[in-house]
């Protein structure tokens, strides 16, 4: 494998690993997690079976729904499949030595989802300045974005709203209460955003020049 290769997918599984650690760090705050984990959130409340678990199968549905897209499950979709695997693994992982994490105040809460949302920023600006592949919920949203000739971030604005919806609705007909949206929800969907924009203002630089891209371009 390329030195560069190398590089890349490390800053890529990086990512990956981050945001299962923040991933983690929403559901210990216990204020619902982000727009695009409620949904398997909401299932651990109804059926048997793990928040890792869950998020595989949405994420794997969503997937599907890519391929029915673009009519074709190819190599692309294959190498999702295999990082939504290793992404739902690491959230089951990381969640072993998480648990010591719990807030015991409402305002101890509210800063651990924050500091989930950071982190989850973090994650999501490795992976993409490592250029790979992108997780099942971008890929359906690029497909979708190429298909309908929409803007890519007004339709992940639009699938975010109808997974948090889909979550209250279905939480408030079979649970008869709200668990999976809540104050991080809201945290998430304002400052993730925010917060990624930050990190690429700080990081682009170091990680371009660890991954040899400042270095190609001077060439």
């Amino acid at each position: 494998m390329p030195n560069y290769m190398r590089r890349k997918l490390i800053v890529y599984l990086t990512g990956i690993f981050t945001l299962a650690i923040g991933s983690n760090l929403f559901l210990n705050a216990s204020l619902g997690v982000a727009p695009s984990c409620s949904l398997a959130l909401t299932f651990t409340f109804l059926l048997p079976g793990s928040y890792a678990l869950f998020n595989f199968i949405v994420n794997t549905a969503l997937l599907i729904l890519e391929a029915l897209i673009v009519h074709k499950f190819g190599k692309t979709q294959i190498i999702q499949l295999f990082i939504t695997f290793i992404y739902s693994y690491l959230i089951k992982l990381t969640s072993i030595f998480l648990t010591h994490i719990q807030p015991h105040s409402f305002l101890e809460q509210v800063l651990l989802a924050t500091l989930a949302c950071i982190v989850l920023a973090l994650g999501i600006t490795l992976t993409i300045h490592s250029n790979l592949t992108v997780m099942p919920y971008e890929g359906f949203i690029g497909a979708l974005a190429i298909r309908l000739r929409k803007d890519f971030g007004k339709l992940r604005v639009i699938l975010d709203i109808t997974c948090t919806l889909a979550s209250i609705v279905i939480s408030l007909i079979l649970l008869h209460s709200i668990k999976s949206v809540g104050l991080g929800t809201i945290l998430a969907s304002f400052l993730t955003g925010s917060v990624v924009s930050f990190f690429d203002t700080i990081l682009t630089t170091r990680l371009n020049h660890y991954l040899g891209i400042a270095i190609l371009n001077q060439l």
